[in-house]
């Protein structure tokens, strides 16, 4: 058999046992794709998630917020914004639930609004004996003094006048309280005469926000 007839056959029997063994090579399987965690149907999915924002029932926030999830549902706006607000403190970075806790805070103003609308009350004195024309606050030495000028609008000298400032949150909840007197505390206030109070609070309270003042006593 002459030599470039050998080599022609040689060359076409390599060629066939190649292809035989490429069609016999297994099949590519690919990238294998795992369930997700967030299919209900997934094996690995095994704590409940909250609807509303999403925290797994292995979060210690979790219960609150399905309290909070309830109280929604039963229009219980007021224990479900302080259920969120519980939450927030141990998931402070869900963006979600900060959303719930908003809605939250909006429900409750709307619905106390409703209230106040269907059922109105007013209730101030025939005759005011008292106006409080300034107010003011500022710190001094870690000490918050809040203080203004009181006016005596009665006809009859008012004695002992005692106030009450309050401090507030920014939901204006009340941190704490502290009473003050006037400065013509023993002589007394004469009709149409003003005086200045100033009322101080060592060491305020964080989260203080705002304060409120009223008259509580006098004689």
């Amino acid at each position: 058999m002459p030599a470039k007839l050998r080599s022609i056959i040689l060359t076409a029997m390599l060629a066939c046992h190649i292809a035989a063994a490429a069609q016999t090579l297994p099949e590519n399987p690919g990238r294998k794709i795992f369930p997700s965690p967030a299919d209900p149907d997934s094996p690995l999915l095994v704590n409940e998630i909250s609807a509303v924002t999403g925290i797994a029932s292995d979060s210690p926030a979790f219960k609150f917020i399905e309290t909070g999830d309830k109280m929604v549902v039963e229009s219980r706006y007021s224990e479900a914004k302080e259920a969120y607000r519980t939450a927030l403190r141990l998931e402070p970075m869900n963006l979600s639930l900060w959303a719930a806790y908003d809605d939250t805070v909006i429900a409750e103003y709307i619905a106390r609004k409703r209230r106040e609308k269907q059922n109105p009350v007013i209730e101030r004195d025939l005759e005011p004996l008292f106006s409080i024309d300034r107010i003011d606050s500022y710190i001094e030495l870690g000490t918050l003094y809040v203080a203004g000028s009181l006016s005596n609008l009665s006809k009859t000298v008012k004695r002992k006048i005692q106030l009450t400032a309050r401090i507030l949150d920014e939901n204006k909840r009340e941190l704490r309280s502290e009473t003050g007197t006037l400065r013509s505390f023993d002589k007394g206030l004469l009709p149409k005469e003003s005086s200045l109070f100033e009322i101080p609070f060592k060491d305020p309270p964080a989260g203080a926000r705002s304060f409120r003042v009223e008259i509580t006593a006098w004689e």
